[in-house]
């Protein structure tokens, strides 16, 4: 095969073939539909997002939103593979409330100091952090670099890619009653095989994940330009 031929089949392969970042466990999605009878309204590798009525929340609701983050012991969880001392966490809450705000206001919402009539209530929260091997690159998909990739990876020379699971759930501003749930996953920084995640290691993750929650609630109120 010319190099040419084999320079496309690799890139070709490196943009469809298949990945190393951990997918969303399926047995989430019958305990969710089990809780409140919430159904699958999208799903893929790495999202599973459910929702009560079929109705979009614009038809009872306004654009405003209660930011309900937990407090610092239960927001990455009490069995967190972060490891991180509260002050830390702090700094984790800090960082994606100032996200959720610039994405939330930046495109249109009003954000609001408690749960009211016609507002949601949005809770979000850190459920697992996985790490992986890093994705190959395009020359490893070439069967000596792939070789050369796994072996690297075997002798601990090869990086890995922290992966943070999120799970966020909207109620209404009023009766509390869950109108929807998603959970994604987004990555975060590539690490070392020895090395502990940071804080910093989390921060791309978050602000993918609430990119992506922004983009959900845009589709419920049928924002044009939204993905």
């Amino acid at each position: 095969m010319h190099f040419k031929e084999l320079s496309i089949l690799a890139l070709s392969t490196a943009l469809f073939g298949c990945s190393m970042a951990p997918s969303i466990d399926p047995s989430i999605v019958s305990g969710q539909q089990t809780d409140v009878l919430l159904k699958v309204i999208e799903r893929d590798d790495g999202t599973i997002a459910w929702k009560k009525y079929p109705a979009p929340f614009s038809s009872n609701h306004d654009m405003a939103v209660f930011i309900d983050l937990p407090k610092t012991s239960s927001f990455a969880g009490s069995d967190s593979k972060l490891g991180a001392s509260d002050a830390d966490i702090n700094k984790l809450l800090l960082h994606f409330r100032g996200q959720l705000e610039r994405q939330l206001t930046s495109a249109g919402y009003r954000l609001v100091p408690r749960p009211t009539p016609g507002a949601l209530s949005l809770r979000v929260s850190i459920s697992d952090l996985e790490r992986t091997p890093r994705d190959p690159s395009v020359m490893e998909y070439i069967p000596i670099g792939f070789l050369v990739g796994l072996s690297l990876h075997a002798t601990g020379v090869r990086d890995e890619t922290l992966y943070v699971f999120f799970d966020s759930e909207v109620r209404d501003g009023l009766t509390g009653e869950t109108l929807g749930r998603a959970v994604d996953r987004a990555k975060g920084r590539n690490l070392g095989q020895s090395d502990k995640p940071v804080v910093e290691d989390i921060y791309p993750a978050m602000d993918a994940a609430v990119l992506r929650i922004r983009e959900r609630l845009d589709r419920e109120f049928q924002r044009k330009g939204s993905a």
